[in-house]
């Protein structure tokens, strides 16, 4: 049976969190500064303004941020990249808690959750 992971909304994430998952937001420094990050959030750029990325140096680096067995929550700005990125776990790695924040950040806001404001001393681990 072919691997799969979760759509979820982003008022599922906070349960989610207290239950022990991680959550990493893919999305690149100006977009943390433009809208704040989930309090809690490990940044990890994806895919950089162009498009591009560096998806095993990426993983690597995923690798370090949350262990394979913890259950990894995604988001970005409207759940796309991220519903591209859970498909590369799934095939890539033995990761199987995988959830994919459908409505993204904007969704996140949407509900009224808070969010941080993004500044420069927070762990960034953005791809270059």
């Amino acid at each position: 049976m072919r691997k799969k992971y979760q759509q979820i909304l982003s008022r599922d994430v906070p349960e989610l969190i207290t239950q022990g998952a991680a959550i990493v937001d893919i999305r690149r420094v100006e977009e943390w500064r433009l809208t704040g990050v989930v309090a809690g959030s490990g940044l990890l750029t994806f895919f950089d303004a162009q498009g591009g990325s560096q998806p095993e140096q990426w993983l690597a680096r995923l690798d370090e941020l949350v262990p394979v067995d913890q259950p990894l929550v995604l988001i970005c700005r409207t759940g796309h990249r991220t519903g591209l990125i859970c498909e590369f776990l799934i095939e890539a790695t033995r990761r199987v808690d995988i959830y994919n924040v459908a409505d993204g950040i904007l969704g996140w806001l949407a509900e009224g959750l808070p969010v941080q404001p993004y500044s420069s001393e927070m762990q960034n681990l953005s791809m270059k």
